[in-house]
C-alpha cells in the first residue's frame, strides 16, 4: 500500500546554456583550438571543434569576455565532438594578467 503513489525527487541540475556561437579554447601550450559550443555550465562544455579535436584527457584553457580563465580538462571525444570538465575548486577561476 502506498507504493503506487511513490514519486522519486528528481536530482537538480543545473541549467544548461544552449550555445551556437564560436567560442576560442587554447590547449595547456597556448595553441588555438577552434571550437563552435553546444552547451556550456559553469562545470564543463560540449564542443565541435572546427579543425582537430583536443585529445580525450588533454588539458584546455578558456578565456572568458571578463579577463578570467578557466582550466579544464577533456573527458571524451567522440568525431569531432568532445566535452570538457572544468576545474571548478576554489580558486580555480583565475583573473588574466
Amino acid at each position: 500500500m502506498g507504493h503506487d503513489r511513490f514519486r522519486p525527487t528528481p536530482t537538480p541540475r543545473e541549467r544548461r546554456l544552449r550555445q551556437c556561437a564560436r567560442f576560442a579554447l587554447t590547449d595547456a601550450c597556448g595553441q588555438p583550438i577552434e571550437v563552435m559550443v553546444r552547451d556550456i555550465s559553469s562545470r564543463g562544455l560540449s564542443a565541435a571543434a572546427l579543425g582537430t579535436p583536443p585529445p580525450a584527457e588533454s588539458v584546455v584553457r578558456a578565456r572568458l569576455e571578463d579577463g578570467q580563465e578557466l582550466w579544464g580538462l577533456v573527458r571524451w571525444r567522440e568525431g569531432n565532438l568532445f566535452g570538457v570538465e572544468f576545474d571548478t575548486r576554489e580558486g580555480a577561476l583565475k583573473p588574466r594578467n
